[in-house]
Formats: structure tokens, sequence, C-alpha cells
């Protein structure tokens, strides 16, 4: 059966389901059903052969592209599947040593192709980001301030275009991105809406305000850390003047805007450190999901086995799961080889440093990301994070006291400094019951020794914590233990 009839409108039910391929969603009974981006695409190819056996070799293909998997990551999805659809009825069969088949009746129904939009966006289902955004699909027509926080290279644009992708037909394609990576002063930020809402930068506020006012839609306003202040003030001042608007944005730090509800972005989930993990097993994780697929993408043949599993394992922990940096280490490791590419990020900046030509220059290599995040900060912070590198794992706020106070900053204000930083997504927060703790990643933590010793305060303050045996021997992306 043709699921797309050219203008993305058509959908498909069978029983209480109904399967929109445009929107990448499977609703039963109009409620979401929840379904990994895999087990979509499983679900997406036996539809397509409704009524016939489809070969195990061929869905790998079509599920995995440019990636060799093991069949039992196969049977592993179609598993997920059959669980998603329930047991009051069948609807994919096991042919035995042949494939699967699809054996319910389909209905075909269309509706009204989306309205343009002038975001480009992507396949809204990510690897790892499904059940992610479900949640906020449905969270973000309730709250008409969404913002995405995350550390550099953690996916927020992308994560943002594909929740719009999403929720597309709830606006009536009424999407519009203001992308602000080039906007450099404050002053300029109307003429970036007005170029993103009308095509032009000439029309004034005014004149953009009374057009909203009259229709629901989406703004997106993407990279708005450099100038968080002012896209506060107008974010603010666009939900008050047009009530029919949602914003959604992101940000490396809240914009701490009325009405905002923030969402942290996590790490893609990774593998545990304690002992070795099975190749099947290791697969589960969206971390090495992402490792292998963009390795395989880069036009050499990768399969996870017990030979690599071990180094892909330690690469995607030791980049904490940041999806840029395992992006960046993929395209490196059709050179070195996994096992040699987990031993060079020792040195990660200087091996992660092959981004996409198309890519913004803050993303082009590890060290850009976070230069760009060091670079907003005020010389306290600054001093402050290259001193808290020195901790190689969780501290609390009384050792980072007695450790990372210095000139410009006395011991009771690093508190407010440890504040700041976790709020720019350079510190992350751990709570365990009535326990908090504070940690960098080791990505991070790797950046801001390397500038502690450039600074020549290294060993000062190594020294306060009266244990310098722990301070990591170079600025390296180790996992710690």
């Amino acid at each position: 059966m043709q699921l797309d009839g050219g203008d993305g409108s058509a959908e498909i039910a069978f029983g209480a389901f109904r399967l929109v391929p445009h929107e990448r969603a499977l609703y039963r009974d109009d409620a979401p059903v929840r379904l990994s981006g895999r087990a979509f695409d499983v679900l997406l190819a036996l539809v397509e052969r409704a009524g016939a056996v489809v070969g195990k070799d061929e869905l790998i293909a079509r599920v995995w592209p440019h990636t060799v998997v093991e069949e039992g990551n196969l049977r592993v999805h179609v598993g997920a599947l059959r669980k998603a659809l329930g047991s009051d009825q069948t609807y994919v069969e096991n042919v035995v040593g042949r494939g699967y088949c699809f054996v319910a009746p389909l209905r075909s129904m269309h509706r009204a192709a989306p309205a343009p939009t002038s975001l480009p966006l992507p396949r809204p289902s990510l690897l790892g980001r499904d059940d992610l955004l479900a949640q906020l699909a449905q969270q973000l027509p309730a709250q008409r301030l969404l913002t995405l926080v995350g550390p550099g290279g953690m996916g927020k644009t992308v994560v943002a275009l594909a929740l719009a992708a999403r929720l597309a037909p709830a606006f009536d394609g009424a999407l519009h991105r203001v992308d602000l990576a080039g906007v450099t002063s404050t002053e300029r930020l109307g003429a970036a809406l007005a170029q993103a809402l009308d095509g032009t930068a000439e029309v004034p506020l005014p004149a953009l305000l009374a057009r909203l006012r009259e229709r629901r839609a989406l703004l997106l306003l993407d990279g708005c850390e450099h100038l968080v202040d002012a896209v506060a003030g107008l974010a603010e001042r666009l939900l008050r003047e047009a009530p029919r608007l949602h914003i959604l944005a992101t940000s490396r730090e809240p914009l701490r805007a009325a009405s905002e509800w923030v969402h942290r972005l996590a790490p893609l989930e990774l593998p545990p450190a304690e002992g070795p993990v099975a190749p099947a097993a290791l697969a589960r994780y969206s971390a090495v999901q992402l490792f292998v697929e963009r390795v395989g993408a880069d036009g050499a043949p990768f399969t996870l086995d017990g030979h690599n599993a071990a180094a892909v394992a330690d690469i995607c922990r030791r980049l904490d799961g940041i999806p840029l940096a395992l992006e960046l280490a993929a395209g490196r490791a059709a050179f070195f080889g996994v096992h040699e590419l987990a031993l060079r990020l020792s040195d990660c900046f200087a091996v992660l440093t092959r981004g996409r030509r198309t890519a913004l220059p803050r993303h082009q290599t590890l060290r850009a990301t976070l230069d760009w995040s060091y670079d907003l900060l005020g010389p306290e912070e600054q001093a402050v994070l290259c001193r808290l590198a020195v901790f190689d794992g969780a501290f609390t706020l009384d050792a980072a006291a007695a450790v990372a106070h210095g000139p410009g900053v006395a011991p009771q204000e690093v508190a407010e400094r440890v504040a700041n930083l976790a709020a720019k997504s350079l510190v992350g927060i751990e709570t365990d019951g009535a326990a908090v703790r504070y940690r960098l990643l080791h990505t991070t933590r790797s950046y801001a020794l390397a500038r502690l010793r450039a600074g020549g305060e290294e060993e000062v303050i190594a020294a306060r914590l009266h244990a310098p045996a722990r301070i990591t021997p170079m600025a390296s992306c180790r996992t710690s233990s």
C-alpha cells in the first residue's frame, strides 16, 4: 500500500489504530502509542507490503540502512511492536524461516495537507528520543512557552525540529523558526523575527504582532543563550499580545521568562560502567545505537560484535552520550578503527575535529562547542569552572567552596557561581534522597582542566584537595571510576 499520497496527508487505519506516516506517529483511539523509531520503521515496512511476507534481510536493510546488525536486533523491535499493538488481535505474524507478514486489513484515510512552514522539518523521530518527543508533544500544547535546555552538542535543535514536525497538524502547519545563531546583537532580534514570519526583515514588530493575534502558530526561538535577556523580554511580549501563539525555545540556560516550562535535555542512554556487556544488550542503549549508525553511514560497513563491543561502550561513556560528540567520533572511526579511537580519546579535542561542512562553526569541533559556552561566561564563572575540574567525580558545595575560591571569588560566593554554571548546563546536579551533589561531564572537565593548566593554577587548586593523586594527569575524556 502507498503510504504517502504526495502531499504528506495519507493515513492508514487498522483495528483501533491510526498510522500517520508523515508524523511518524501511531494512535490508538486517538491516543498516541509509544513506539521506538526502529519499531516504527518495522511497522511502516510491513504495512507497505501488507499481506505479503517481508524477508528478515529486507527488513534489516530497510530499518538499519548502511549498518550491519544481527538478526536478534530485528527480533527485539518486532517484539516491541507486537507489545505496543496489544494481544487482542494479531497484526504481525512470524513466517518461520522467511520473515514477517502484516495480516490485518487496512483502511485508507486522507486529511488536508498542512499549510507551508518556514521550518526545515526532519523526520519526527530520533534515536533515543521517541519517548521524550511523545512526552513533549503532549506538554507543549498546554504550555505556551517551553524551553529545551542542555549543553552544547546535546541535540536541542534537532529535538525541537522533530517536536515541531510532530505538532505540525495541531498548528495547521503554521510553524516558524528564528535561527538566532547569526544574530549578534539585541537590536537585530526584531529583524530576525520578521524574516522568519514574513520573509523580510523590514516588517515592524507591531505589524507582526497584529498578524500573530489572528492565528494559532508555533514559533521556535533557536539558540537563545547569547541573547537570553533580550529573548526573554521578546517572548513575554509575544505571548502577552498574541494569545494563540506558542513558543518553543532552545538554549544552554533557561530564559527565566514568565510562564516558562523548562526541560533539561539528558544525554543519550549509556551502557553501565561495570563489567563487560554482550553486543546484543549493548545495542539497546541509544548512545551505542547512534554511534554504530553513524559509523555505518560514513561508508565503512560496521558490525557491533564481541571483538569491538568493549571499545564502543568505552567511547560512548567517555563522550557522555552527547550526540554531537558521538557523531564526530563516528566520523573518525573509519580512519582509526574503534580500538585506536578509544585510545586516542585521551586527547579528545585533538581527535574530534571533523564536523559536517554545513554545521555552525561552533559545531564543527568538540573544542569549538565548549569554547562557545565558555566565552559566554563572566570572568568569575570561568575561573570557578576551571577550578572545579580538579574534582574527578561528584562534589558537594562545601567541597567546591574549599577548592574553587580565588581572586575575585570569595569562598562564600562559590555556591552562587556553581548555581550559575548549573543553570548554563556546565555543571550537572545529582540528587540521591536528601543529598545533592554536583559533577562536570567528562568532556567539560577535560576542557576546563586544560584551561586551568594553561592559566597556571592547577598545582595550587589541586593541593586544596589534599589528594593530588586524584587529579587526572592530562586533560582527557577518561571515564571516572
